[in-house]
This record gives C-alpha cells, sequence and structure tokens, in this order.
C-alpha cells in the first residue's frame, strides 16, 4: 500500500491537493504578493500558474508513484461530466479560518474545469517520466519473464544506444564478461565503471595487428529505477549480465564476483566513454 509521503497512514489525495500551493491558513505576505502579481481567470496566467507553481512544488518525499496516484484521482474527476470542480476552492467547512486564495484573486473562478484539465494535460507533459517508471513491471512480476523471453548475452545490443559500442568496436568485438571496481548509486539512477579483455574475440580483419586494441572501457549507466534489490557484500569483480527488454523499460541482473547481484527495473540502460585500449596497465 502505498504510504504518505509525510504521515504515517495511507496516501489517499483529493482533488484539493492539486491545488494547495495556493490555499491555505496564514498564507505569508511574500508567497500572497506573489501570487497576487497573476490573475487565474487570464489563459495565459492560468497556464504560468499551473507550471511555475502547482507542479513545481518541492517535495523530496513525493516519488513517481505519489505523482501517479494524482494523475489518477484527477482523471478520475475529469471523466466524471458531474464533478463539481468549483466546490474546490470552497474553504472547509469546518475551519472558519481557512484562506481561500491570494487576498486579490478573484472570489469565482472562471470555468474550474478548465484549469484541472490543463493540469492534467501540464502533469503528463512535465511529470512524463516518473508516470512512465510507475507503468514498469514489477521485479517480482520481470522475474517471472519465461527464459526464452529473456535478454541473450549479446545485452550490449540491446540497450538504448548500442551505436556508441558499434562507433569503437562494431559487432565484431563483443565482450560478455566485464569486470567492475564496484557500483556508484545516485538517487534513481546507477552507475558502473566496467573494463574487459578483447583478445579472445574473433575481430575484424581490417584491424592492424599492432594497432588493434586489445582491452575495453566504458561506463554503463542504468537511470528511471523503479525496483531495486542487492544481495552480497562486496560488489566488484567480474560481472555477468542479464537484460531483458520490457513494454517500457528493462529488466537488469547484474552478478559480480562470487555472492553480489544487483538486480532492477529501470526505464533505460545505456553505455558512454567507451574505449578501446591497447595497453591493460591503462585499465
Amino acid at each position: 500500500m502505498l504510504r504518505h509521503p509525510l504521515l504515517n497512514h495511507p496516501f489517499e489525495p483529493d482533488i484539493r491537493d492539486w491545488v494547495s500551493c495556493f490555499m491555505g491558513y496564514d498564507m505569508p505576505p511574500a508567497l500572497d504578493a506573489e501570487l497576487s502579481r497573476y490573475n487565474p481567470n487570464d489563459s495565459q496566467d492560468r497556464e504560468y500558474l499551473i507550471r511555475h507553481y502547482a507542479l513545481r512544488r518541492d517535495y523530496p518525499q513525493q516519488n513517481f508513484r505519489h505523482r501517479q496516484r494524482l494523475v489518477e484521482v484527477l482523471q478520475a474527476a475529469l471523466d466524471d461530466p458531474d464533478y463539481d470542480f468549483d466546490n474546490i476552492w470552497e474553504p472547509a467547512e469546518d475551519d472558519d479560518e481557512y484562506a481561500q486564495w491570494p487576498s486579490t484573486w478573484p472570489t469565482v473562478l472562471d470555468d474550474s474545469r478548465d484549469f484541472f484539465q490543463r493540469l492534467l494535460v501540464a502533469a503528463r507533459e512535465l511529470w512524463h517520466e516518473d508516470l512512465s517508471r510507475a507503468r514498469l513491471p514489477s521485479l517480482q512480476e520481470s522475474r517471472e519473464i519465461a527464459q526464452r523471453d529473456r535478454g541473450t548475452r549479446d545485452w550490449l545490443f540491446n540497450i538504448d544506444n548500442s551505436e556508441t559500442w558499434r562507433a569503437v568496436f562494431n559487432e565484431a568485438a563483443t565482450p560478455y564478461d566485464f569486470n567492475t571496481p564496484g557500483p556508484v548509486f545516485q538517487g534513481e539512477q546507477l552507475s558502473l565503471q566496467l573494463y574487459g579483455d578483447l583478445g579472445r574475440l574473433y575481430v575484424p580483419s581490417t584491424w592492424p595487428a599492432s594497432q588493434a586494441p586489445t582491452h575495453c572501457r566504458l561506463l554503463l549507466q542504468v537511470q528511471g529505477i523503479s525496483e531495486l534489490a542487492l544481495s552480497g557484500t562486496r560488489f566488484d569483480g567480474r560481472m555477468r549480465t542479464q537484460l531483458t527488454r520490457l513494454n517500457p523499460g528493462y529488466h537488469l541482473r547484474l552478478e559480480i564476483g562470487f555472492e553480489c547481484v544487483i538486480e532492477c527495473v529501470a526505464l533505460s540502460v545505456n553505455i558512454t566513454d567507451v574505449e578501446g585500449i591497447r595497453d591493460e596497465k591503462q585499465l
């Protein structure tokens, strides 16, 4: 069950939560003056208020699943032709001191349904990545994919930008196993520096023996992680990779060393900084 980002109870948003930044008890004078510069009945001001206030609030505790739930609630209200959007702006019945909105704003908002329709359109645009992540299969669902439908060992040619590898090595030199000094986690992203030996692989005849690279180095980046599982204690050493395309996203399983596993579902998997190296000491 999705929990509230700040309170210890289930997250059950309503439509009023979408405009709470414009309404509230004891609004700071500076915020009142700032919002009073705009007229919510003006089309351009309405769009600005939606995109720069309603959808730009800094709630670090609110994740992509909270945003998905907010969009679902708003979509359901807009799908109801009888939903009273004007009532959202009314003060709460049990709170006589509740400030409706900035002091210079009109008492009545023209076409409240239009305001919330614009909110939905802007939310789907500005929160596109979050909403895409929310549609990813769960880790458990990904684990249940039949073996015949999973990715092959040539995972480098199933990622989002395999051209980065082809530009240096083309398809002839594809290492299946890499080594890594370990992962780096930053927010909802994962990166691993990888290096490997090309010596045992077939290489194009156009590569001069005296100049052809014998090793490679690259950076693996995983972005938009929706679910992650780790096991083990030492995440450095030889890495075996299994990458399965989902719709959307990827299921990635990395086995590192003797005991460590990183498994995740993410929006994108790509590589950068691909290098061919002649001297193993440079790795």
